[in-house]
């Protein structure tokens, strides 16, 4: 790893660890900094793995991310350009506590652990308070966050324990309910009111079945039984879960099916997935708009992504999105949804991502391991 030379050097010459620090003494300290490039998404370190180096961000802006109970990674926060991170692990000499990726293309400057010794010679006082404060500021934001996870983690906790009470409570009720829509549509010969005790069976499964949802998520596990479906059918379930709803929220569906093979998934919990998804797409659209379905089959994976024309989302609230009780507007919802959404859709192996501009809309992007061929 080369060191920066003196033009490449500028980029890091404002750094807040330098805050304060003269032209001369940056000349001294330009050697002990090497150059990294790295490729958007690429691992700069994982959660674990050893400290060795301090990195200053030159160009770009690094994700930093932990694993969530699930064991999947969950964003705590973003290091911008003009930056520094990873001190603490290299001078502790203790593992990463995080994972570091690069959010986009980007340039940092490593510094070795004997490295930095050496620039902290050259100027011990401001390097000392520039690298203290960095790291007060740093866990004055995580206590803050940790403050915010152990209130998650009850509110998660009182909402597996109502979710269980719920369940025990509906038994009945939902038993009831089958029976009569069992009978009906047993009794009658008249289509229509076959096909609305058709409905009412379903409606009744389905309350159960997001109640369940939401009491697996809680405690962090999701069992699935796959099967293999065709995207037809997978559109015929969400047809009588979700679509079927949108004329009368003047909602125009366009689907464009450029792949319409299998795929292999537990198809009630997975079209309770894509539910969740196109209720926040209407809820955006709360005035009407349009909402697009599109499949596509890319190298070893299906994609699905699910677009609206709605009022979009912020920038700062789209990397929070997929954390339980969060909202992109106000609304009467629990802000669980797309948490379990995430959930089931990481289950399944795959990934859930969304892209938004503001008064545009938002495509939500769900990519599946293709099924292997018969």
């Amino acid at each position: 790893m080369k060191s920066a030379s003196p033009p490449t050097f500028e980029k890091f010459s404002t750094n807040r660890l330098f805050d304060g620090i003269g032209r001369s003494v940056l000349n001294e300290i330009r050697p002990q900094v090497g150059l990294l490039r790295v490729r958007k998404d690429e691992v700069i370190y994982r959660e674990g793995d050893r400290g060795d180096f301090l990195y200053l961000v030159g160009e770009g802006e690094i994700k930093i991310s932990q694993l969530n109970r699930l064991g999947q990674a969950e964003t705590v926060g973003f290091i911008e350009s003009g930056n520094f991170f990873g001190g603490r692990a290299l001078l502790e000499t203790t593992p990463h506590s995080a994972m570091a990726t690069a959010a986009g293309p980007a340039l940092l400057g490593t510094v070795k652990k004997k490295a930095f010794e050496k620039m902290l010679a050259l100027a011990p006082a401001r390097l000392h308070v520039n690298f203290l404060r960095s790291v007060t500021e740093r866990l004055r934001s995580i206590n803050s966050r940790f403050m915010n996870d152990v209130l998650r983690s009850e509110r998660l906790r009182v909402a597996g324990a109502i979710a269980n009470s719920i369940l025990h409570d509906l038994k009945n009720p939902i038993s009831i309910a089958r029976c009569c829509a069992d009978l009906i549509a047993a009794e009658t010969s008249n289509s229509e009111l076959h096909q609305l005790s058709t409905l009412l069976g379903g409606a009744v499964n389905g309350m159960a079945a997001t109640t369940q949802d939401l009491l697996d998520y809680a405690h962090g596990s999701i069992a699935l039984r796959k099967q293999r479906v065709s995207i037809w059918r997978l559109l015929d379930e969400l047809n009588q879960q979700s679509l079927r709803l949108l004329p009368g929220k003047n909602i125009e569906f366009i689907k464009h099916i450029r792949y319409d093979g299998d795929l292999e998934v537990d198809l009630a919990r997975f079209v309770r997935a894509l539910g969740h998804v196109i209720k926040n797409s209407c809820q955006a659209m709360s005035g009407g708009g349009v909402l697009r379905f599109t499949t596509d089959r890319v190298h070893s994976e299906v994609v699905l992504r699910i677009s609206d024309s709605g009022v979009g989302i912020s920038p700062q609230m789209i990397s929070t999105l997929f954390e339980p009780f969060q909202t992109a507007t106000e609304s009467i919802g629990t802000g669980l949804g797309l948490a379990i959404a995430k959930a089931i859709v990481e289950a399944h192996d795959g990934n859930i991502s969304i892209a938004s501009v503001l008064n545009k809309g938002t495509t939500v992007d769900i990519r599946l391991p293709a099924p292997a061929e018969e």
